[in-house]
């Protein structure tokens, strides 16, 4: 388990040359070269299970540039994905073995009261993650119904971790001094005299680069902070993104986070579960998950009819070239076999972004496309409905 954690934080590094010229200003405001927008009041303040048009595109480009770097996601999230000055911490599990490898990102707002849990997609050329698409054998999930067995491993390996640290949210607790403790409590056991991890523990996070001292976890009795949670993810982001949120239901560990969640937003995403599973979080879960399908993307109608009987629950929006995303009532079609739709969709890529000047290929009917699924197409349909956020 690899750990990343980015603090956005007020002040640059302290003014080493106004310090030796004695001048009064020796920490130096970062807040006025750095750009951001700030929408923390309005996503804490949305009704949990109420569709709304600014979310889905903060979180649109929140599940877009979540292929990026742990850096790059945090500085798109402060200067154009509304929560600035936020706390990000990237988890990254991989065991080519089990057939796992994913990224999430936890992101916590300056004043603690959100924050937005982001499931990273499949990779072009991450072979692992496509393999991991493909095993599709359902496994129990926690005796509420079964699910894509591939989707359940890679949810499962950052579970634990998110869980940790969505605790220490909930009392307002830094994440990224979590993730500090956590580090200091591994590395002690790196040291070769045993008789020096006692003093190891007591100065914990001293030395981490942090300007809150020793590192202790909030206590019990502190007052609850957080306030509102969102889930969201493209393509294999969005599956494990239900997952997550399915957990928040079944693992009374969990149980404090279930008012907290205002919604899931999924992009892309392909189904998760079987009728079973459906049937025990269509009423819980099925309210605030929240479906985007981008014209003829081809990964929502995947798992294939013939890898299992999956379906799809909650409420979906779809959108066309141009537009933003409108509710829809029709039902998702399963493609039949996994390697004729996938071939299909491919040349349907090729017609729609490389012989772009043939006009006879429009009469090939191709009704799945691999070019409507990519990140770009939902953060710009996202943003047509909420033109005032001001994305790019």
């Amino acid at each position: 388990m690899k750990f990343d954690a980015i603090r956005m934080t007020r002040f640059s590094r302290r003014n080493v040359y106004g310090e030796k010229t004695g001048s009064i200003e020796t920490w130096s405001p970062a807040a006025a070269g750095i750009e951001h927008v700030d929408h923390v009041d309005h996503m804490v303040r949305a009704n949990a299970g109420e569709y709304d048009r600014h979310v889905a595109a903060i979180l649109g480009a929140a599940s877009s540039w979540s292929y990026s770097d742990p850096d790059t996601f945090a500085k798109v999230m402060h200067r154009r994905a509304g929560v600035p000055w936020n706390e990000t911490v990237a988890l990254t599990a991989r065991s080519p073995a089990l057939l796992t490898d994913t990224t999430a990102y936890l992101v916590q707002s300056e004043d603690g009261r959100l924050c937005v849990l982001c499931f990273r997609g499949t990779g072009i050329l991450n072979i692992v993650n496509w393999l991991s698409n493909a095993s599709s054998r359902a496994v129990p999930f926690l005796s509420a119904g079964h699910i894509h067995g591939g989707f359940f491993r890679t949810a499962m390996m950052l579970a634990a971790p998110l869980r940790n640290l969505l605790q220490s949210a909930r009392k307002g607790g830094s994440i990224c001094d979590a993730v500090a403790r956590e580090r200091a409590m591994w590395s002690d056991c790196l040291r070769r005299d045993p008789r020096d991890c006692a003093d190891d523990r007591r100065h914990a996070g001293a030395d981490m680069g942090t300007s809150r001292g020793v590192l202790r976890p909030p206590r019990g009795e502190d007052p609850d902070v957080l306030e509102a949670l969102y889930i969201t993810g493209h393509s294999l982001g969005g599956a494990l993104g239900v997952i997550m949120a399915a957990l928040l239901f079944a693992d009374p560990r969990l149980a404090y986070f279930r008012e907290k969640l205002r919604g899931v937003y999924t992009y892309g995403q392909p189904m998760v579960g079987y009728h079973d599973f459906k049937d025990r979080f269509e009423r819980d879960l099925g309210k605030m998950l929240f479906r985007h399908v981008y014209r003829n993307d081809v990964f929502p109608h995947l798992p294939a009819w013939t890898m299992g009987p999956f379906v799809h629950f909650g409420s979906l929006y779809t959108a066309k070239e141009g537009a933003g995303w409108m509710p829809s009532r029709a039902s998702t079609r399963r493609a039949c076999t996994l390697l004729t739709t996938l071939a299909s969709a491919a040349m349907a890529w090729f017609q729609q972004e490389v012989f772009v000047d043939f006009p006879f290929l429009d009469r090939v009917p191709l009704r799945r496309s691999l070019a409507d699924h990519a990140p770009l197409n939902y953060m710009r349909a996202s943003q047509q409905g909420a033109a005032s956020v001001g994305l790019l």
